[in-house]
C-alpha cells in the first residue's frame, strides 16, 4: 500500500536465516576469533541475502575498537608518493574492515595539533606517520600514546612501534659510484628547486648520502656542486621565494644556469627526485647539453614522469611501503607483535637513456 514502510531487517533476522544465536552473527560480522569459518560464511551469506548493513558504530562500541585508522601525509594527497603509499595501506586496511582518514599536515602546527588532541578524541585504532622529521619532544609525545603509532618514510624509529622505509643513504652511494664508474669526475646534485616543508624528510637524507658518497668515492670539493632548494637559499619568506622567480619552472631555468655557469662544469647530476629531473633535462637539452653523451642525469623515486623519457633514477614502491606499513598496524591493533618491527625497504638502481660513459 502507498505509504507503508518495509520493515528494517535486523540482527535477529540474520541469525534466524543463518540459524545461529545473535551473539554468533555479532562476533562472525565484527570479524572476531573463536567463530568457525563455515559459520562465518553461512552468517555472512545470510546477511548479503537479507541486506543486512552491520552498523560499525555499534561494532565499534561492542569492541572497543573505531574501525579507523588515521594517514598523516605532508602538504598534498595527490602527490606521487602520498598517492600510491596511501593507495598501499588502504589496499590492506580497508580489506579488513577499517575506514582509512587522510590527514594532511601543510605545517608543523597541523601535526602538533593532531597529537595533543590525540588522546582525548580515541577516534582511531592506530596512526601510520608519513614522511616527517619529528623533533625530541614530538618523538617523546608519541610514546605517551596507548594506540599503535606507524611509520613510513621516518628518519628516526624513536617513538614508533614500527616503521617501513627505504635507505635513502646507501641508495645515494649507489648513485655516486654510478658515476665514478662512467668516468664523471666532476657531480652535482640539485635539490626540489621550491622546498615548501622543513620538516618533511628524504631531502636532506639524500643530500647527506650524496656528499658522504662523493667523499668516499675521492671527489674533492672543486668537483662537488650542490644546488639548493629556494627556501635553503636565505630566503625568510617562502611565499616570496616563489613570486621572485615565478614558479618551479623558473626555478629549473635558473638551476640550469647555475650548472652551465659552473667554474667545474658538472657532468654527472643527480636530482633530489623524478619530476624536477624530468623538467631539468628538458632545459638543459635546451640549451645544447647532450644527455647522455655528455653529461649523465639521474633521478630519485622510479615515478611514472621518468618513464616517458627513460630517466635512469633510483626506484622505490611506496604502494610496497604503505602495504608494509599497514600490515604492522594490523598486527599491532591485534595485540600481536610483528614479523619485523622496524623494516628497511629495497630500492634499486635503474639504469636507462640518461646515463652513459663519458667520453674524451
Amino acid at each position: 500500500m502507498p505509504g507503508q514502510q518495509t520493515a528494517r531487517t535486523t540482527i535477529a533476522d540474520v541469525a534466524k536465516e543463518a540459524g545461529v544465536s545473535v551473539s554468533t552473527v555479532s562476533r562472525a560480522l565484527r570479524g572476531l576469533d573463536k567463530v568457525n569459518p563455515d559459520t562465518r560464511a553461512r552468517v555472512e551469506a545470510a546477511a548479503e541475502k537479507l541486506r543486512f548493513t552491520f552498523s560499525k558504530t555499534a561494532s565499534s562500541l561492542a569492541s572497543g575498537k573505531s574501525m579507523r585508522v588515521a594517514v598523516l601525509l605532508p602538504n598534498e594527497i595527490n602527490s606521487w608518493f602520498n598517492s600510491y603509499t596511501f593507495e598501499g595501506v588502504y589496499e590492506v586496511l580497508s580489506r579488513e574492515g577499517y575506514d582509512v582518514v587522510p590527514y594532511v599536515m601543510w605545517e608543523e602546527r597541523d601535526l602538533n595539533r593532531f597529537f595533543h588532541t590525540l588522546p582525548g578524541t580515541q577516534n582511531f585504532d592506530a596512526v601510520i606517520v608519513t614522511s616527517f622529521i619529528l623533533d625530541a619532544a614530538q618523538r617523546e609525545f608519541l610514546d605517551t600514546l596507548t594506540i599503535p603509532m606507524i611509520g613510513i618514510n621516518v628518519p628516526s624509529t624513536e617513538g614508533f612501534d614500527a616503521s617501513v622505509r627505504i635507505d635513502d643513504v646507501a641508495a645515494m652511494h649507489g648513485v655516486v659510484r654510478l658515476l665514478r664508474s662512467l668516468g664523471h669526475e666532476s657531480i652535482a646534485y640539485v635539490e626540489q628547486p621550491v622546498q615548501l616543508s622543513p620538516f618533511v624528510c628524504s631531502d636532506s637524507v639524500r643530500l647527506e648520502g650524496f656528499l658522504d658518497a662523493a667523499e668516499q668515492q675521492g671527489y674533492d670539493e672543486e668537483h662537488i656542486l650542490t644546488i639548493p632548494s629556494l627556501t635553503r637559499a636565505g630566503s625568510e619568506d617562502d611565499d616570496d621565494a616563489q613570486e621572485s622567480v615565478g614558479g618551479e619552472a623558473a626555478a629549473i631555468s635558473d638551476i640550469a644556469a647555475q650548472l652551465v655557469g659552473a667554474t667545474s662544469q658538472p657532468t654527472g647530476i643527480c636530482v633530489e627526485n623524478d619530476r624536477c629531473a624530468v623538467m631539468l633535462l628538458k632545459e638543459l637539452r635546451r640549451l645544447g647539453w647532450r644527455i647522455p653523451e655528455e653529461v649523465s642525469l639521474i633521478g630519485f623515486d622510479g615515478d611514472n614522469v621518468g618513464d616517458v623519457v627513460d630517466l635512469t633514477t633510483v626506484r622505490q614502491n611506496p604502494v610496497q611501503l604503505g602495504r608494509a606499513a599497514a600490515g604492522k598496524a594490523l598486527a599491532l591493533m591485534r595485540g600481536d607483535e610483528p614479523d619485523e618491527a622496524h623494516t628497511v625497504a629495497p630500492t634499486s638502481l635503474l639504469m636507462r637513456a640518461t646515463t652513459a660513459r663519458l667520453t674524451a
